[in-house]
């Protein structure tokens, strides 16, 4: 369905926008009227537009904090901060580090105060990882020290550690402490660190629930990793390899990074691989072409080589390939639970196949378009994906 633009990702992102409102973190009025200046298509334009509104908000927080308005001040930081967020989200196809730096930049600035003026406590912490560290955030329940489960959050393919903030909020609402961290290729440690993805993501998860053992009053019996987006494949694959977790979800599962939504040419897998092994500059070409009739396309080659360090679509290409759950998805021992929509256009058909290859216990949870669901992980629709989804977590938990 088309909200505000034609342009199917500028579209998706507004709607993204607006699920977040649920959690506070943007206002209708704000996201309708700032779109409303955007020229449809336009990365500029919408840079400059959702810069304007993250300055402005940015301002009223500095202003209500200096006056002692505590609270407002926190909700104008959350809103300015994922304002920022998404005016930088399109610069990634020729990238501008300076500017791509500054936004970054404010936006984590901003939260820094969300998190100073918030109760419950939320907490800056760094997970050990290969000789460098991995920058996560810890939100605690406030009223007790006795241990109690964690959620530890993955983010995707373009997500932020700051963007979790409403599903952090409503796991403590259901009893659970929880770390959103970011791995490579992520946030902070991609624009900071240059660090980039790796499919074996089970090196980050590992460690990060050894920080959680070894530093938080956590129940060891009740570990949940939830992997949102491109997260759908990074959490399986981290739970077929760390086998102290209590449960997995993937939102929205992913078995096939490269078939579920890289391959525009109606290719098997084994055949653009070949392409683009053997005949990497025509792959290149066939791949341009695509992005200049696809917006969604478009996104998905220059945010895919930015993440992935590639300096070429067929070079991205051979990197998604090593994304793909055959023969690992039979080695998660936790219940795990694969979530489709059936309107996601970002990453199509891929849940099915996940669940179908799990041995352990398994649920498959699909939420549609027609009870307001259906785009990817449930965008513009949070309030009832994680009614469902952290239900479906307590049950899980309470059978411990």
């Amino acid at each position: 369905m088309s909200i505000l633009f034609k342009d199917e990702q500028f579209d998706f992102q507004v709607l993204r926008l607006l699920g977040e409102t649920a959690y506070c973190a943007a206002d209708i009025g704000e996201v309708v009227s700032t779109s409303n200046r955007i020229t449809e298509g336009d990365y500029d334009s919408w840079c400059d537009e959702w810069a304007k509104t993250a300055e402005r908000l940015h301002g009223i927080g500095n202003k209500a904090l200096a006056e002692g308005h505590l609270i407002s001040a926190k909700k104008a930081y959350l809103r300015a901060s994922n304002y920022y967020r998404t005016a930088e989200f399109f610069l990634h196809e020729n990238p501008n580090p300076e500017k791509i730096e500054k936004l970054f930049d404010a936006s984590t600035e901003c939260f820094s105060k969300v998190m100073e003026l918030n109760n419950p406590v939320i907490k800056s912490v760094m997970v050990p990882y290969e000789g460098t560290t991995l920058p996560a955030h810890y939100y605690q329940i406030n009223d007790t020290n006795e241990p109690n489960p964690v959620l530890i959050l993955l983010t995707g393919f373009d997500g932020t550690k700051e963007e979790f903030y409403g599903l952090a909020m409503t796991a403590l609402e259901h009893g659970m402490n929880c770390l959103a961290i970011e791995g490579p290729g992520q946030g902070e440690v991609v624009k900071k660190q240059h660090l980039y993805f790796r499919a074996d993501y089970e090196t980050i998860v590992t460690p990060a629930v050894d920080y959680l053992l070894a530093n938080e009053s956590i129940d060891p019996e009740k570990i949940v990793l939830w992997g949102e987006s491109f997260g759908g494949y990074l959490a399986p694959r981290a739970a077929a390899f760390e086998h102290r977790l209590a449960a997995c979800i993937a939102n929205s599962g992913i078995y096939d990074f490269l078939g579920g939504g890289i391959n525009g040419l109606g290719l098997t897998r084994e055949q653009i691989l070949t392409i683009a092994e053997k005949d990497p500059e025509t792959l290149n070409n066939k791949l341009y072409q695509i992005t200049k009739k696809s917006p969604e396309f478009r996104w998905k080659i220059s945010q895919g080589m930015y993440v992935f360090g590639c300096s070429m679509p067929a070079e991205f290409v051979i990197a998604a390939g090593k994304y793909l759950m055959k023969g690992i998805a039979e080695n998660i021992k936790c219940p795990t639970l694969v979530v489709d929509t059936d309107e996601d256009g970002l990453v199509d058909s891929q849940a099915k196949p996940l669940y179908d290859a799990l041995t352990c216990r398994k649920d498959y949870m699909l939420f549609t378009g027609k009870e307001g669901a259906g785009a990817h992980c449930q965008c513009g629709a949070k309030l009832i994906g994680n009614e469902r989804i952290f239900s479906w977590i307590e049950d899980i938990l309470s059978a411990k």
